[in-house]
């Protein structure tokens, strides 16, 4: 007996149409397709049940919008993080791009005063004033008068 290539084709679509009506049955059923609606039930709570039901919460009144004071307008211009120069303990949060140039800038108006903050935060910024990090709260002195040359 000769085996050729056309006596052991098998006819694939009986076996394809069966494993789809498998996979539909299966999957409707599942997902109740073709079932009934449920019928509805009706619940009937006694006093005990009734009373475990939680009551609403109130309803909250709406929140007022803040009003911004003229003072903190003024120092939100400067920086979010800065307070304003006039005060004698002024602190600063370094951000990210500063340096002791533009922080001095910022609170004196000139770059070259950045020594005298970096003499109140030696404990802070250590012994190089270029290794600012992120984060790092500053004391800001009240700007150093010019000396009589």
């Amino acid at each position: 007996m000769r085996l050729t290539r056309s006596s052991l084709r098998i006819s694939t679509a009986p076996t394809v149409c069966a494993v789809w009506g498998i996979v539909t049955l299966c999957f409707g059923t599942a997902c109740g397709a073709g079932a009934a609606a449920p019928t509805p039930t009706a619940v009937t709570l006694t006093p005990a049940a009734a009373s475990a039901v939680p009551a609403p919460s109130p309803q909250r009144p709406a929140l007022a919008s803040p009003v911004a004071s003229p003072a903190t307008a003024s120092t939100s211009a400067t920086s979010p993080t800065a307070v304003a120069a006039d005060n004698a303990a002024d602190t600063y949060d370094v951000q990210s791009g500063d340096t002791m140039g533009s922080i001095a800038d910022q609170f004196y108006g000139d770059k070259t005063l950045w020594r005298p903050i970096y003499d109140a935060n030696k404990d802070v910024i250590g012994g190089d004033p270029d290794k600012l990090k992120i984060g790092m709260k500053l004391k800001i002195p009240p700007k150093p008068t010019p000396t009589p040359p």
